[in-house]
């Protein structure tokens, strides 16, 4: 009876046992999700507090050099410098440009001043003829003329020739005196080509049927100030066209001189001179275009270092 006592008692304890045996085990299981939640958040934290650090900071943090900043810092010194040089050639295309448009219009127009760049015109028959027959005389003679390096367009030794293009009404009888017109809109046009002195007075202008009168030419120059700026000259061909505005048959026939400009690689230069020693003369299409490659590679370096 004894013995069944004791086993009774055993069978009645045993499950207890059990029980806190379990308990003991997801405690433990517990602790250690909770001390590896806890190691996790402090390693994202440092993590983070590291991301935010400055490049000083991170030096003195794990003495990890600033490699990205100087890449940064190195791919912003040759964007400035690129910009800066298109800025440079940029300003002295403009300038040479805006040279040359004024020159032209002190050369070919006649009695013209910068004063009267908006009222230059002519009232006259006198005036507008005198005018044009000025426009030819300065062309022919344009080479004993000018102070820049200007010259003449030359095709298999040929120069090219001044071209002097009128539009006008196709037919038109115009008598305000009686209050009467008779007039047909189709638009004619008539060129006069001239290449030498003595052939270019052999045309008339009817006013009354008169629209504009244009006269067009090509000459050549070179930007010689790019040589101090350490930058090969460029040529540079300007298509000068000078019109007599009639369009309004008020009396008053406005004239302008524009130009369109087209820059080419000179064909051959040489350069002499002490300031040559110092001179570097490099292709800037090859030059810009070597600096944004190596723009690129320091982006991808940036961006590798980033990630790793």
């Amino acid at each position: 009876s004894c013995a069944g006592t004791v086993l009774h008692i055993a069978l009645l304890v045993s499950p207890v046992s059990v029980s806190v045996n379990h308990l003991d085990e997801q405690s433990v299981h517990t602790d250690t999700a909770l001390l590896l939640h806890l190691d996790a958040v402090e390693k994202f934290r440092s993590k983070l507090k590291y991301f935010f650090m400055s490049p000083c900071q991170k030096f003195k943090a794990r003495g990890r050099k600033p490699w990205k900043l100087v890449l940064q810092v190195l791919k912003m010194a040759i964007i400035t410098a690129q910009l800066v040089s298109f800025g440079l050639s940029n300003q002295m295309v403009v300038t040479f440009k805006d040279g040359n448009l004024m020159s032209f219009r002190h050369i070919f127009l006649k009695g013209y001043t910068d004063s009267t760049a908006d009222t230059y015109a002519a009232y006259t028959k006198d005036e507008v003829y005198d005018r044009i027959y000025f426009i030819i005389n300065q062309y022919v003679h344009l080479p004993n003329l000018t102070v820049g390096n200007h010259a003449y367009v030359k095709h298999e030794g040929i120069y090219g020739p001044l071209s002097l293009c009128q539009e006008f009404y196709r037919k038109g009888n115009i008598l305000p005196g009686n209050e009467t017109f008779d007039i047909d809109t189709q638009i004619e046009t008539g060129n006069v080509h001239t290449a030498e002195e003595g052939n270019y007075l052999n045309f008339t202008l009817n006013f009354k049927r008169l629209l504009s009168v244009t006269i067009s030419f090509t000459l050549k120059a070179i930007n010689l100030q790019t040589v101090r700026h350490h930058e090969l000259p460029d040529c540079y061909d300007f298509m000068v066209m000078i019109t007599f505005d009639n369009t309004a048959h008020s009396g008053r026939i406005k004239i302008n001189l524009e130009n369109d400009v087209d820059i080419n690689e000179c064909r051959d230069w040489n350069v002499t001179g002490e300031f040559c020693e110092r001179l570097v003369y490099t292709d800037r299409k090859l030059l810009n275009c070597s600096a944004s490659f190596h723009s690129g590679t320091l982006n991808t370096l940036v961006i590798f270092l980033k990630s790793w």
